[in-house]
């Protein structure tokens, strides 16, 4: 018997009854001018006769498949019918930080929040998740997430599969855990699969190229996905839209967070049948989804185990049989171009699943602590450097990066796109450039680990992104200021054109924070040396005149 045979038969003993394939859960495809999206408790049953209390948006488990156009203004009515707090993440989409969902935008039992964005994204797949603080990883693992398609002219141009549902299919993976009673355990390890919510799931595919846009949905479990029979597949696209050209693989490690849009063609093959398979014989011990730590054991780490059968049928009337060449030009951003280059390095010794401590650059999450100031319209180079015992993926709020190099090398062509998910393993390295057009308006911008579990156990920091240009509301300068250095780190130095008598530094919130009296001068020293870190408005004032500017401090 099959290896992979033999895991089907005892994955989820307690519904030793299901062992029927079931066909594969498609989420609607929603396209309106305003999405309401409301998140509530419910019952679903992903084994007969067997109840488990879950949360869904618009529905008992995962969410609608929401269609949005780049260039359009995207709505959305977010009701949380939920008795906890949550939130609402636009995963991978540019947006500004007021509009992020990030742990301090917390939208409280009972409700609505108002989202409204621009669409800048190019084509692709995201998806949305919620986000509050230590209440992420419950809130996605009982079902709050679904996926996000961008569409654009270029991407319409190119001839592949785009009917939603019949050759163009989301395929969300997750693996679940569940108690004698039915309901989900909270962990990092599942023993079932579930893809868009299906156990065991089967999907009919038209015999021509099929579309499969992967979204890798679980806490904690890395997938090395391939087919059985060692076929060949083409990825097309990543995290942040289409590559440049198709790449032809066999195998394809999908972090948590990360999509992958693959071609596969079936053309010839009706009444045959394929099996995705995740090799996790093949994940190294560092990586979570390995054999690696009884404490955390799953009968599915460490084995290959079936993610989803495909069944071929017919052809449809109008079908795509052949995979282009060339998808569309693809620049990653000029290393020249970038502005600094900021270190992170992740430490720490831990399990998968919350025990142990991880650590970004040797501090963790504080919701009142800006941890980096960016400039707006700046582009940086980060290099993030995994000195822990695990692999993390990380992922950075406000848009996309390129990887310019892994441990010193040039991506694989799979990587070469635009990404906001990079899958670090332990003792490697990899330095991401990134343009920052987003400001975050208040609101900070996230980047952590997307394993939910070290996510919500602090393995996260924030950034804010600001325009020295501008003034906070009614702060208008009357006169002149300069202030150096900026971005500081100790003492500043103030220099105004009219003498002046008192300076004053503000939080963002308008909090002061340094005050300065004296006789009147166009000079005067401030330090800050024991300021957090980020954006401060300074104010200096004196005979009729005032004049405002921005003052960051590292």
């Amino acid at each position: 018997m099959h290896r992979f045979l033999v895991i089907a038969l005892i994955v989820a003993p307690s519904f030793a009854a299901a062992q029927a394939l079931n066909p594969m859960a498609i989420p609607p495809a929603l396209d309106l001018d305003t999405f309401d999206l409301t998140v509530d408790e419910h019952v679903h049953q992903f084994y007969p006769g067997i109840n488990t209390n879950t949360y869904g948006v618009n529905g008992p488990y995962l969410g609608p498949t929401l269609i949005l156009h780049q260039g359009d203004t995207a709505h959305f009515r977010i009701h949380n019918e939920l008795a906890q707090v949550t939130s609402m993440h636009w995963h991978g989409l540019a947006v500004p930080g007021e509009m992020d969902g990030g742990p301090p935008r917390e939208v409280e039992p009972g409700e609505t929040w108002e989202v409204k964005y621009k669409v800048k994204n190019p084509a692709g797949t995201y998806w949305y998740h919620p986000h509050p603080h230590m209440l992420t990883a419950f809130q996605a693992t009982q079902g709050v997430a679904g996926m996000l398609l961008v569409k654009d002219a270029a991407e319409a141009a190119i001839d592949l599969p785009r009917t939603y549902g019949i050759d163009d299919f989301p395929v969300v993976v997750q693996d679940r855990r569940f108690l004698p009673g039915g309901n989900f355990f909270l962990g990092p390890y599942g023993d079932s699969v579930l893809v868009n919510g299906t156990p065991r799931p089967f999907l009919e595919c038209p015999a021509q190229v099929v579309r499969l846009r992967l979204l890798n949905g679980s806490n904690s479990r890395i997938y090395a996905l391939g087919f059985e029979d060692g076929r060949q597949f083409r990825m097309i696209a990543g995290d942040g839209g289409l590559l440049s050209a198709p790449v032809a693989m066999q195998r394809l490690w999908l972090g948590n967070g990360e999509r992958a849009e693959v071609l596969l063609d079936l053309t010839g093959m009706e009444g045959d049948s394929l099996l995705l398979m995740s090799y996790g014989s093949e994940l190294p011990v560092t990586v979570p989804g390995s054999n690696n730590m009884m404490m955390e054991s799953s009968i599915l780490n460490g084995v290959d185990f079936p993610v989803l059968r495909i069944r071929v049928g017919a052809p449809t009337a109008d079908p795509v049989t052949a995979i282009p060449n060339a998808l569309v030009p693809v620049i990653p951003y000029d290393e020249g171009s970038a502005v600094r280059t900021r270190t992170k390095l992740l430490t720490g010794t831990g399990m998968v699943g919350s025990m142990g401590m991880f650590f970004i650059n040797g501090v963790q999450f504080d919701m009142d602590v800006v941890n980096d100031t960016v400039l707006l319209g700046s582009t940086e180079i980060w290099n993030i450097q995994n000195f822990s015992n695990m692999a993390h993926p990380m992922h950075i709020h406000g848009g996309s990066f390129f990887i310019l190099d892994r441990d010193g090398q040039s991506p694989p062509a799979w990587e070469r796109g635009a990404k906001d998910v990079v899958l670090l393993d332990a003792g490697s390295s990899a330095r991401v450039i990134m343009r920052f057009d987003e400001p975050t308006n208040g609101w900070p911008f996230m980047y952590h680990c997307h394993n939910l579990m070290h996510e919500d156990n602090m393995m996260m920091l924030q950034y804010i992104v600001t325009d020295v240009t501008t003034s906070a509301p009614g702060m208008q300068a009357d006169q002149p200021l300069r202030v150096f250095p900026s971005p500081a780190v100790s003492l500043i130095s103030i220099r105004a054109e009219q003498p002046f008598r008192q300076a004053e530094l503000f939080t963002l919130q308008g909090c002061r924070v340094r005050n300065w009296e004296g006789v009147a001068s166009k000079e005067a020293a401030m330090d800050l040396s024991d300021l957090p870190a980020g954006a401060y408005l300074l104010r200096v004032s004196g005979n009729g005149h005032t004049a405002r500017t921005t003052v960051i401090r590292e």
